[in-house]
């Protein structure tokens, strides 16, 4: 498969009830953890993740991709831009309750490098962080991508950061995947300092 830069204005996310086929993807980083009650595989695919939610016999997939070639639509459910902030709620079949928050954060070049350096100074200590030095333009900061989550008996809250130093965005997302409904706004508090509260 071609390994290529992503590029921000062709990334979005998409949505699948359904399994896919991780070997679709360059797999950089993968992370699974198993609760008793829900499985959930976490996979960072350059600059995109994977996010694989198992609940019995129900499946909720998020990817977000700038490949839309590599797709397809059987089990989709929704597909999701990226270029301004959004927020999307799903439940299915009353099983798995899902909600997503988006922001792409256009920075000034000053603001866009302090915040890298926090961030990946951050990432060490948490989840799963790459850093692509291979796709770093000459003079410029290396995209990353950081996910880090928080694990309870029934939800599973992930954040996601890329970083698109050539377009001086941090795109960031917060889901939530509950075996519960979940009610916005009455979120726990995390400890990460770059989070924003839904």
């Amino acid at each position: 498969m071609e390994l290529r830069k992503p590029e921000l204005a062709q990334t979005e996310i998409y949505l699948y009830r359904r399994p896919l086929h991780p070997e679709l993807f360059t797999i950089f980083l993968d992370k699974r953890i198993d609760t008793g009650r829900y499985e959930t595989r976490m996979m960072l695919i350059g600059n995109g993740h994977l996010i694989a939610f198992h609940y019995g016999d129900f499946h909720l997939v998020e990817l977000l991709t700038s490949r839309k070639d590599l797709l397809t639509e059987k089990g989709l459910l929704e597909e999701i831009t990226v270029d301004r902030d959004q927020a999307y709620q799903v439940a299915l079949d009353d099983r798995i309750y899902y909600l997503l928050h988006v922001q792409a954060e256009r920075m000034s070049e000053a603001v866009f490098g302090s915040v890298h350096a926090e961030m990946t100074q951050f990432a060490q200590t948490r989840g799963i962080f790459m850093s692509f030095e291979q796709w770093a333009s000459e003079g410029e900061l290396p995209p990353f991508s950081f996910i880090d989550y928080e694990r309870r008996p029934s939800e599973l809250d992930i954040f996601t950061y890329h970083a698109f130093p050539g377009d001086r965005v941090m795109l960031r997302t917060q889901s939530v995947f509950s075996l519960e409904p979940i009610v916005p706004g009455q979120r726990p508090a995390g400890e990460d300092p770059f989070r924003k509260p839904l």
